[in-house]
């Protein structure tokens, strides 16, 4: 076995994790599934919607079982919207393709890939990723409200966000009040 001196088993590390900042930095693996242009998480929460992220791959069984669900979840409620996340990066891209189109998923979906949600994930929420499907949850200002792995029953996301959401003024029925019935 040959002998590397201390010094360079560090400055080596030091590379190597410097590499992997820069890679995973950059938000590089980013990409609009459809356009192949570079996309960003933020760019599709808030809006005075509530947006559902699911982060999947086309190999998670779990993923795979929930996913119908999830296509006839979409645009149930008009206040929420549904972006997915696979990570099956660039490489998998063919893979995450057959995945959206086997399940005719409508909703946008983000490309990328473990390490850089990961990095996301820790920079955004303070958590790391756990496994897939993970779900995250941000309210109609774009505020975090709720991080999950595995699978989240959508009758559960309807009855939060509708709970939690202000009455739309064009959705509340006016009962006159000024009408005495019993004259």
């Amino acid at each position: 076995m040959k002998h590397i001196p201390l010094a360079n088993k560090i400055i080596t590390t030091f590379i190597l994790s410097l590499s992997l900042f820069f890679i995973s930095g950059t938000a590089s693996a980013f990409t609009n599934i459809n356009t192949g242009a570079k996309d960003n998480i933020t760019s599709h929460i808030g809006k005075n919607k509530w947006t559902i992220m699911e982060v999947w791959t086309s190999d998670c069984p779990s993923c795979r079982a929930h996913m119908p669900e999830m296509v006839k979840f979409d645009g149930k409620l008009k206040n929420a919207r549904i972006v997915g996340v696979s990570l099956d990066g660039q490489r998998g891209k063919e893979d995450a393709q057959d995945f959206i189109d086997e399940f005719d998923i409508k909703f946008p979906t983000i490309l990328s890939n473990a390490i850089e949600m990961n990095v996301w994930m820790q920079q955004n929420l303070g958590e790391p990723l756990v496994g897939t499907p993970t779900f995250i949850l941000f309210d109609p200002e774009g505020k975090l409200v709720a991080a999950q792995p595995g699978i989240v029953a959508t009758a559960s996301l309807e009855k939060f966000i509708i709970q939690n959401s202000k009455p739309d003024q064009d959705e509340v029925e006016v009962v006159d009040v000024t009408t005495d019935t019993n004259q």
